[in-house]
């Protein structure tokens, strides 16, 4: 997701600077670094969830206990604690059934729908679900995988193929399926009315946003500035909004 920072990301976040933000999903912490240094600059609160964060933990919390807040939990676990964050940045497990559970949360949670981002909507992830831990996800919503790489254009897994060091499901598309498809999902039962919009490249942003603020012309000027107007053909009519044509 950092690759998005300053092109997509830190643009929107400027609109209305927000005083909370979470990043679930900090691995090595590239994103991590950039919202930290936005949160420090704007005098805002970064919540960073991740289970097993790939970065020394102790000197994060030492430098940046004043502005963050490390919680080396899963995210269903925290994110019902935090209250009223603005804005929400989801790069964590890249499946359908953690993807739709935070969203779901969320939606329980907040009073106001916080601008919300998720990583990994185009291949290899959109489609198709991934599990750091399997694990994790209940067994009932976990497809049968394998730690063995993903090729583009097949849906059978191949040893040749990419980020074969985690476990990924063995047939791509169809139900309760990939990032994208939680995104779609929770948005046909959600009873809030939310558009979707989708930046191609690096695998894909999404960004869910509550459709009044659609009508704040500033965020709407720079969301059609961000936001590649050819990218939701895939997604259906009740999805793609037309507010910004």
């Amino acid at each position: 997701m950092h690759r998005f920072f300053d092109s997509v990301i830190r643009p929107l976040l400027d609109v209305d600077p927000p005083s909370t933000m979470v990043e679930v999903g900090a691995e090595a912490g590239q994103h991590t670094s950039r919202l930290l240094s936005y949160a420090l600059a704007r005098g805002a609160h970064l919540h960073v969830i991740d289970p097993d964060p790939a970065f020394q933990t102790q000197p994060f919390r030492h430098a940046y206990g004043g502005w963050s807040t490390l919680h080396e939990q899963a995210s269903h676990d925290v994110l019902p604690s935090i209250d009223s964050p603005d804005v929400v940045l989801l790069d964590g497990d890249h499946n359908w059934y953690t993807v739709l559970q935070e969203l779901r949360i969320l939606d329980r949670t907040c009073k106001e729908w916080p601008l919300t981002f998720l990583h990994d909507v185009e291949w290899p992830y959109g489609r198709r679900d991934m599990y750091y831990v399997p694990e994790r996800v209940p067994a009932a919503h976990r497809h049968a995988c394998a730690h063995s790489g993903i090729v583009p254009g097949s849906s059978e897994l191949s040893p040749t193929g990419i980020n074969a060091v985690v476990a990924n499901a063995k047939h791509e598309g169809g139900p309760r399926n990939g990032v994208l498809t939680a995104v779609e999902d929770f948005l046909d039962e959600t009873r809030r009315d939310l558009a979707l919009f989708i930046v191609p490249r690096n695998n894909g942003l999404a960004i869910v946003v509550d459709r009044k603020r659609l009508r704040k012309r500033r965020f709407a000027k720079v969301l059609r500035r961000v936001h590649d107007p050819h990218a939701g053909a895939e997604l259906s009519p009740s999805h793609a909004s037309t507010a910004l044509a």
